[in-house]
């Protein structure tokens, strides 16, 4: 909420760098059965994709079976010390930490010390939720179950900020978070929260009665032999631990509060051994750690008929579509979660049918593209090897549309794409410019012109002439389609819609909102690398608009919608999106925060009220 957002999707590219398909070496062919081709081509094609990256370590694990076909580190994980990265260093997981998590509940589910379909309350007792879609306040209490959780559909905010990066404990969570608002009603849309995993964390410590690293230790990081697999501490605690980088500076390494959700340290090889005990249905070197039933519920779509989540499905922990982004194979299913962040980068993606899967991680903020491509190429190779058949045809390259010559939409078109659309990014704004449909969206500007097909695409033009390759943001087709009455930007690629954001309309300010525009700073924290230090708030066309602060560096836009004299939201729906915040005595609240106004107040300003 109100900071920059990296993707677990499509969009992070989307948004990114135009470089998120450049093209590596050609891989040679790989004959039926021979993975030893497929370890010689990346040991070559891994240092040379460092290099030109400037990626400082790298480690990757490949997976056939019950067999760790190949495990090998490369670079540094230690600059400063000349540390070399071996199999066993490990590297922050990120949100693949949620995948352990998952296994963890599951196996309290068998043991009947948690319900997947119970309200969470009944372990956290201290924990209830407010809730603007609900009648009766219990019943929005009785709505946040495990299943809803793991699969992201709580309803619950993505973030809880305050206090982000400090070492408090898990068991504090339900108590300090306690009153939340709801950001949309549970059940009926996944948006990804980093906060619903913290309370699933506590609801394992809870019922079992152990502190989450003991449990976590005892019940899957042992018995899988995950040597180097701690969900505690920093780099500086453990000598096989990678140091983080960002733009080739070491990074500070901060505690993480939110263990559950990304407090994973853990090597490729480690992780290996957690989806050789899912290939074997529950079981890791003769010893069962989670019945065959739990794993299938672990891998089955939990978000069938969510309108809003359009192709992307989830399971428990696992997304189950690419979403967006591109298929290893065709037609074959595909499982993955990436973890980015804290100066790391990771991905673990599998092919559960033919029970193949690539692990690698990297000690470097800027290597998520990097991961992201050399795991899909890795796996489609595997698969290869694996099967004696192709895994690509066309239907495994980027849309070949380009930047033909396309059709500027009619007025009429213009007039009814023209507006303000909430997305995770911030807001997109698309004005009809004259003869153009010109938009600014995540600090850039294109055009959006009609293709062949009569989608929208993006387009660019250097001194007005001279089309820009713009990536993937000119490739995928986009449109605004009416779901459950709401108008939804899309996304299609790769055959697969997904939602961007959602047009919002200028609603009448009641007065005590339109009152609040001005800038204010967090009261009364002492957290170090605190992920806000202020918010400013001002009108634009008739929309409140909020925007967090860092020290210096703003961060992103978000329309900000009252909902009465005390409450407004973050307009949208998804990541960061219908959070609550509040009016204070000379101030708002949001995810935590106290903001205190820094300015003066500004002069009544005349709207009509509600």
């Amino acid at each position: 909420m109100l900071g920059t957002l990296r993707s677990i999707t499509l969009l992070g590219c989307l948004l990114g760098s135009v470089g998120c398909h450049r093209q590596p070496p050609a891989p040679p062919p790989i004959p039926k059965g021979d993975y030893s081709a497929i370890i010689r081509y990346l040991q070559t094609r891994i240092v040379q994709d460092m290099a030109r990256e400037h990626i400082p370590g790298l480690s990757i694990a490949l997976v056939n079976g019950q067999e760790l076909l190949w495990a090998r580190g490369f670079g540094m994980a230690d600059t400063a010390m000349g540390i070399a990265v071996t199999p066993n260093t490990a590297f922050r997981a990120g949100a693949i930490s949620k995948l352990l998590t998952a296994g963890a509940a599951l196996q309290l589910v068998e043991q009947r010390r948690l319900a997947l379909d119970a309200p969470i309350q009944q372990t956290l007792r201290e924990f209830h939720v407010r809730s603007r879609f609900h009648q009766d306040p219990h019943d929005a209490d009785r709505d946040i179950t495990l299943r809803r959780l793991l699969s992201h559909q709580s309803g619950l905010p993505s973030e809880h900020l305050r206090d982000l990066r400090t070492a408090f404990a898990m068991g504090q969570m339900p108590m300090r978070v306690s009153g939340v608002w709801l950001s949309a009603p549970p059940g009926t849309q996944v948006a990804y929260s980093n906060l619903g995993y913290t309370l699933v964390g506590a609801a394992i410590e809870r019922s079992s009665g152990k502190d989450f690293e003991t449990q976590l230790q005892q019940g899957l990081l042992t018995p899988l032999q995950m040597n180097h697999a701690s969900f505690v501490g920093t780099a500086a605690q453990s000598s096989y631990r990678a140091v983080g980088y960002e733009d080739g500076v070491a990074s500070a390494d901060a505690q993480v509060r939110d263990l559950a959700a990304e407090g994973l340290w853990a090597s490729p090889r480690d992780l290996s051994h957690y989806v050789q005990m899912l290939f074997a249905g529950g079981l890791y070197k003769g010893q069962r750690l989670l019945h065959s039933q739990s794993i299938d519920e672990m891998f089955r779509q939990q978000n069938t008929g969510n309108a809003l989540d359009f192709d992307c499905q989830m399971g428990l922990a696992w997304f189950l579509a690419p979403c967006g982004d591109e298929p290893i194979v065709p037609g074959v299913r595909t499982f993955q979660h990436s973890g980015g962040g804290d100066a790391f980068a990771a991905q673990l993606s599998l092919l559960p049918d033919q029970q193949l899967a690539v692990i690698i991680m990297a000690n470097d903020s800027n290597a998520e593209d990097l991961v992201a491509r050399l795991s899909t190429d890795t796996l489609r190779l595997m698969f290869q090897a694996a099967t004696g058949a192709p895994a690509c045809s066309a239907d495994c390259q980027p849309p070949s549309h380009g930047l033909k010559l396309r059709q500027v939409p009619t007025a009429t078109d213009r007039k009814r794409l023209a507006g303000f659309y909430a997305t995770a990014w911030g807001v997109l704004r698309i004005k009809d410019d004259n003869t153009r449909l010109a938009v600014e969206w995540a600090g850039d500007t294109f055009e959006l012109v009609r293709d062949e097909e009569g989608w929208l695409r993006a387009q660019k033009k250097l001194l007005g002439w001279w089309p820009r390759d713009l990536g993937e943001l000119g490739r995928v087709q986009l449109d605004v389609v009416t779901v459950l009455g709401r108008r939804m930007l899309t996304a299609r690629s790769y055959g697969q819609r997904i939602a961007v954001g959602e047009r919002i309309e200028a609603p009448p300010l009641p007065m005590a909102w339109a009152n609040t525009v001005g800038t204010y700073q967090v009261l009364n924290t002492h957290e170090p690398n605190a992920p806000l230090s202020g918010i400013s708030v001002r009108l634009e066309d008739g929309f409140l608009v909020i925007r967090g602060q860092l020290h210096s560096e703003p961060l992103t836009d978000y329309i900000l919608l009252p909902v009465d004299n005390a409450h407004a939201v973050l307009a949208g729906s998804g990541y960061g999106l219908g959070d609550t915040v509040s009016r204070q005595i000379n101030g708002l609240s949001a995810s935590g925060y106290a903001f205190k106004r820094t300015d003066s107040p500004h002069p009544p300003l005349s709207f009509r009220q509600k």
